[in-house]
């Protein structure tokens, strides 16, 4: 290991003398390259010193940096697809800088006007970052999001190969990359990690992020060793705006409608303005952006349970629920960001904040078919849910020729707060007529139903509260060192390091009344409310007469009286002296605390200008800590618990891990390139599974607990892509095949230890002991027909397609044969199925045809989402899946000559509703229906 190390050093030493040597005695080609119609800078532009492998790729601000360059005459390549390419004879002279600044036209056939709007600049850019890149990496360029019809960054993400959406409440909230669920990506913005937002993983809601401050979103879906290790399934980066030059501005006002509320209080504003001071040294930009939006729905959800087998082996599975739910939600989204950047002789140093704020304001009311327990149920959740997102970070670049040294430090808060959430329970006993069969469908249940309203009574009221708090604090330094060996061998060297401290807290409480003192409080009230004949508080003191349903779910079902959270919460605030707390809620609290050291070494070499390896590998060292509470709960009489034999509990874990990296691309020609590489990365367990909390429930014989000593996920990845290109268009296709190992799952088993919990049930989270498999192919096309004569010439067409596959296995607990000796209990088997990954679709799908003329430019975009695993089942049948679906989409705009635009959007114009299914589609679970949506608005762009 010591002579290892040695020779690295050795290595760069002698590579950084080497450089600092050519340095003395070379120059440097500097500039920036623009688009000759408009001005904007041009992100991703190829500069290549003819017969050489010495080149560069503008960066984000259009700018280049040729270096250690032999003082002499040279010819110099300018290409940016889409482009005319643009040779320039360049005079280089020792020990300075030369600059050269370009306009780059766009090509077009000879004779033929071609007027590039946002279509076609979108669709330029993303091919140019993602042919420009040494990785493998899909883009959301700036014109292109501005052109979707996303009303998050989450949606505009979901149009990539690969790439699949949660969603909630219809709008997509976490994204699915290469079939590996949300918390197996790395979400960053300009580098740096975003904290999670969820309650129990790792995972990050981009609902809150609005396109309007974005420069542009890229994903990288193979890793380099100076990016962060856990992005098994990809690195997410969202690049936020800098000012260019001159002072420049974009307003955006839009109202919009909501088909299913038939609601017009929609609205959406947002604005960036910038400049740069000080001889174009100092920029500023500042963005802001205010959204609301209705996100109401009906919802249908019905639950199933084995009951046993038919003569031929089958299940035959029956109805347990049947749920009916009206949600009335709206949602305020808030942003701003503010960005300066100051021009160093040799470098800049720039300070980013984004803050981001989404209040989520929710009313359902749910009738509940409980058929096994013969129950009627009414509920209403009267709740509020707030998240924050804070990230800041000062970051600098300072290029001395012979080294480029980048730092950057960074503090970023996200917050996940529920104030308030009050959960009313009305109960009917007996309340069916008995003429149900136990494996006929959900939609027969309301039908041998007695709906006798006037015996269903106050049953049970909550109020729960959670605030969760997720700090990091990051600091890193890299060191590049450009080194040519000749002028057909040229690269560099990078090295460097990284800390990253996170603060994790959760705090969650509830309080609770229960039927007991509901009762108590009729009976010493005479009077006040109406009572059953058992003097029992009846439903129908509060009911709310001014708000109705209406046709829930098309007047497929009958919904029956609406509650009223008005006069819901007047009782909770009137009998407050009544509710007790649920000390329950206290072991699911924790503090968690985790550090991560890395560091890094990499290449890359470029051999001529065809061939490129970029080797290296990094290290990580990962240390947690995490303190929770365990104890035996204890119910008390009247409602509420406390905690039996309550005490703190400690976790403590280390580990480290060793990631080898390497890729390359290989230019066959000025048309076709091939792309590789093989690279180690992992995924650290979800926080709540690491954490040291246990219950224990005498009355249940049930045992809940985390697990501070689980393993994180290690994956090997291997990614070869072709891609092929010219001026109108990029066609690629590859496939991906990733081995994971140490996955963890939520495992049920029984307890067999002597003690005061044996034969208890146990559910914790373990790693699973064989590998898992993923696998897939991705096609993308980007082409425009502007070959084609008028008026032909304006289409502009995008497609993508992949197909995946994956296998893992999922440890249950199996029911085996009687005990032959008393007292004859069934017996227990711990085994494993095989099934795909959870959230992973086999197919997705999207196409988008645009046009555009003139000022005129339009978009017709259609999703497709295959079916995915949602829940695991004991068996098969009992899997539960989300459904497929197909999802159209439709923009368009009109740009006048004045920088004013006005554009609609409308979205889910079908009205297609999220539904999911157990085993079979016969068996739906779910199907929620949220209408479609329009927006009219008016852009000004100076």
């Amino acid at each position: 290991m010591k002579s290892k190390n040695f020779v690295i050093k050795s290595t760069l030493l002698l590579l950084i003398f080497s450089a600092l040597m050519f340095a003395q005695k070379k120059g440097t080609i500097i500039g920036k390259v623009t688009d000759a119609s408009n001005g904007e800078t041009l992100y991703g532009a190829n500069i290549l010193i003819a017969g050489t492998a010495i080149g560069d790729a503008t960066d984000l601000e259009g700018k280049y940096r040729i270096r250690n360059v032999v003082p002499g005459t040279y010819k110099v390549h300018f290409r940016y697809m889409g482009y005319k390419t643009k040779t320039i004879e360049i005079k280089v002279f020792a020990g300075r800088a030369v600059e050269q600044n370009v306009a780059l036209e766009i090509a077009m056939l000879e004779g033929e006007e071609v007027v590039v709007t946002g279509l076609l600049q979108g669709q330029a850019a993303a091919i140019n970052q993602q042919l420009s890149s040494n990785t493998i990496v899909n883009v959301v360029s700036k014109d292109k999001i501005q052109e979707l019809p996303d009303q998050n960054a989450a949606e505009s993400i979901g149009r990539l190969p690969g790439v699949s959406i949660e969603r909630n409440a219809g709008e997509g909230t976490k994204v699915v990359v290469r079939g590996l669920s949300p918390k197996f990506n790395s979400i960053t913005i300009n580098g740096e990690r975003i904290p999670a937002t969820d309650a129990e993983n790792r995972s990050v809601d981009l609902s809150m992020i609005s396109p309007d401050v974005l420069e542009g979103i890229e994903v990288f879906k193979a890793l380099t060793p100076d990016k962060d290790a856990d992005a098994v399934g990809g690195s997410i980066n969202f690049v936020i705006k800098k000012a260019s030059e001159g002072f420049k501005g974009n307003v955006r006002v839009q109202g919009g409608y909501n088909d299913h509320e038939e609601d017009y209080k929609n609205y959406k504003a947002s604005f960036s303005l910038s400049d740069r001071f000080f001889n174009n040294k100092l920029g500023v930009i500042f963005t802001g952006n205010y959204q609301r939006a209705n996100r109401s729905s009906d919802i249908f959800d019905a639950s199933y349970s084995y009951l046993r087998e038919d003569s031929e082996g089958k299940a035959v599975i029956g109805v347990g629920n049947l749920n009916l739910g009206d949600r009335i939600e709206t949602r305020d989204r808030y942003g701003a960001s503010l960005s300066l950047d100051y021009d160093l002789e040799n470098g800049e140093i720039t300070l980013s904040s984004l803050y981001g704020r989404t209040e989520r304001d929710e009313v359902r009311r749910r009738k509940r078919y409980r058929v096994s327990q013969s129950y009627t149920e009414y509920w209403l959740r009267n709740r509020e849910i707030n998240t924050d997102l804070f990230t800041n970070s000062l970051s600098g670049t300072h290029d001395f020729d012979f080294v480029q040294i980048d730092w950057r430090t960074s503090y970023s808060l996200s917050k996940r707060n529920m104030p308030r959430s009050h959960d009313s329970q009305f109960r009917e006993l007996s309340a069916f007529t008995g003429d149900l069969v136990e494996d006929q469908g959900p939609q027969m249940i309301p039908l041998g139903a007695k709906n006798d309203l006037a015996n269903t009574f106050f049953k049970q009221d909550f109020i729960d509260s959670e605030d969760i708090d997720d700090k990091d604090f990051t600091a890193k330094l890299d060191f590049k060192v450009p080194f040519n060996l000749s002028s057909d061998i040229t690269g560099y060297i990078k090295f460097g390091g990284k800390y990253r401290s996170k603060d994790r807290q959760r705090d969650k409480s509830q309080l609770a009344t229960l039927g007991f003192d509901i009762n108590k409080i009729g009976k010493e009230n005479p009077g006040l409310y109406d009572v059953t004949s058992e003097q029992k508080v009846r439903i129908n003191n509060f009911y709310d007469t001014g708000f109705s349903v209406g046709e829930f779910l098309n007047g497929a079902y009958d919904f029956g009286p609406a509650l009223s959270a008005e006069k819901l919460d007047e009782f909770a605030e009137k009998w407050s002296s009544y509710y007790k707390p649920n000390a329950t809620m206290d072991l699911e609290d924790y503090e968690a605390g985790e550090k991560i050291g890395a560091g890094y070494l990499m290449a890359q070499v470029n051999i001529t200008d065809k061939f490129m390896i970029l080797p290296g590998f990094r290290y990580e060292y990962t240390k947690n800590e995490y303190t929770s509470v365990v104890g035996n709960v204890v119910s008390l009489d009247g409602g509420g618990s406390t905690i039996k034999n309550r005490r703190d509990s400690v976790g403590q874990t280390n580990f480290d891990q060793f990631l080898p990296m390497v890729q390359f691309k290989y230019k066959a020609t000025d048309w076709f390139d091939i792309r590789g590489a093989v690279t180690k990365s992992l995924s650290r367990p979800n926080y709540f599974n690491l954490v040291p909390w246990e219950r224990i429930s005498n009355f249940n014989q049930t045992v809940e607990r985390g697990n501070p000593n689980l393993k994180p996920t290690i994956a090997w990845n291997y990614d070869l892509f072709v891609s092929f290109y010219g001026n109108f268009g990029l066609f690629t296709v590859g496939g991906f095949y990733k081995n994971l190992k140490d996955i963890d799952y939520i495992r049920t088993s029984r307890i067999t230890d002597a003690g005061p919990t044996e034969g208890y049930e146990l559910t914790e989270p373990e790693n699973g002991i064989d590998e898992t498999i993923v696998k897939g192919i991705e096609v993308e096309l980007q082409t425009n027909l502007t070959f084609l004569p008028s008026p032909f010439d304006g289409i502009v067409l995008y497609i993508n397609y992949s197909h995946i596959t994956s296998e893992t296995y999922y440890p249950y607990l199996k029911t085996g044969p009687r005990n032959p000796l008393p007292p004859f209990d069934f017996t227990f088997i711990d085994t494993v199925r095989s099934g795909k990954m959870p959230g992973q679709p086999d197919n997705i799908a999207n196409i988008a045809l645009g046009y555009e003329k003139g000022g005129f430019s339009g978009r017709l975009s259609m999703v497709y989402q295959g079916e995915s695993l949602q829940s695991i089942g004991n068996r098969a049948e009992l899997d539960g899946y989300t459904d497929s679906f197909v999802r159209w989409d439709l923009t368009a705009q009109y740009k006048f000559d004045n920088g004013i635009s006005i554009y609609t959007n409308i979205n889910n114009l079908s009205n297609i509703p999220d539904k999911a299914y157990l085993g079979s589609k016969v068996y739906l679970t779910k199907e929620e229906y949220f209408g479609w949506t329009a927006d009219l608005g008016v852009r000004y762009k100076f």
